[in-house]
This record gives C-alpha cells, structure tokens and sequence, in this order.
C-alpha cells in the first residue's frame, strides 16, 4: 500500500513539474481549440499513469521531460483517441484547420538534406508516424537506441533551424 502511495506521489510530481509543457503540447496540437486542449490534456495524464511504470528511476529533468513529450506525442499520434473524444461526434476536429500538405512536406525535405544518409532514412520512418518500436523492428535496432538517434535528428534539426532564422536577412 505505501509503495502504491509512493508511485503516486512521484506521479503527481511529475505531473506538477511539466504541467506547463503538457498543456503547450495539447494546445498547439488542438489549434487553440479550448475543449479539445482539455480532453488531450486528460488523455495525455492517462497515458503517463499508464505507462509510468517504463520512466527511469533516477532520470534528470531533461529526460523526463522527453518522456513525457514521447508520451504526448503518442497520445496524438495513434488514431485509437479520436473515437473517445465526445467532440469528435459534434464535428469539431473537422473544423481544426489542416495544415498545408505539400508545403510541410517542402520544409522537412528541405530540413532533411542537412541530416546524414542513415539520418534521412531514420528521418523518413518518422515522417510516417510509425511507432518507436515499429521503426526498431524495421531497422533492427533496440527501441531505446532508436529513441536515441531519433533524440539527437530531432536536436540537430533544431539548431539547424534555429541557426537559419537567425541568419536571415
């Protein structure tokens, strides 16, 4: 019972340490739709609940705070959400505006060329919003290395970009 009791408390510490950064996630992922913001901000802490149990023991805030983008990045990504979402039913999600397609597609081929070839394959796996562990089997990797090397693309397109805007005229 205590252990249960100590599990939670580690939670809601969690929890209270990337509040913040959970619901900047839910809202730019919902466009600003408040009620949508909510409901993925709820799904988000059921997820990590759910799989609190796979976060380190020990791990620094850096670390933590990728776990928890992981695990909002998941709640987002897999299509199981969209039917227990009630505004899914009243047409909301059909009014959040889709991005440009092709023009999203020019920018990450744009941003690929400065990755290296291994990178770009990588690279081009996520871009099918495949699962860590569907991208390990595929490249025969252990999941973690993949998270790794997907870590460091993510990182280095980053400061690519970031160095970009910075040296425009």
């Amino acid at each position: 019972m205590a252990d249960e009791r100590t599990k939670y408390d580690n939670f809601e510490l969690l929890v209270e340490r990337h509040r913040g950064l959970i619901r900047k996630l839910c809202w730019w992922h919902s466009s600003g739709e408040e009620s949508l913001c909510d409901n993925l901000v709820q799904e988000c802490y059921l997820s990590l609940w759910q799989h609190f149990n796979t976060l380190r023991p020990g791990t620094v805030k850096l670390q933590e705070a990728a776990w928890v983008v992981w695990q909002c990045r998941s709640v987002f990504s897999h299509g199981e959400r969209k039917d227990t979402f009630p505004l899914a039913d009243e047409g909301i999600l059909d009014r959040t505006p889709v991005p440009n397609h092709n023009e999203t597609r020019e920018i990450l081929d744009d941003l690929a060329q400065v990755l290296t070839p291994d990178e770009q394959h990588l690279f081009s796996l996520m871009r099918q919003d495949l699962s860590d562990l569907e991208i390990a089997e595929r490249l025969h990797l252990n999941p973690r290395t993949v998270r790794e090397k997907q870590r460091q693309i993510i990182e280095k397109l980053r400061q690519y970009s970031n160095n970009q805007t910075i040296n425009r005229p």
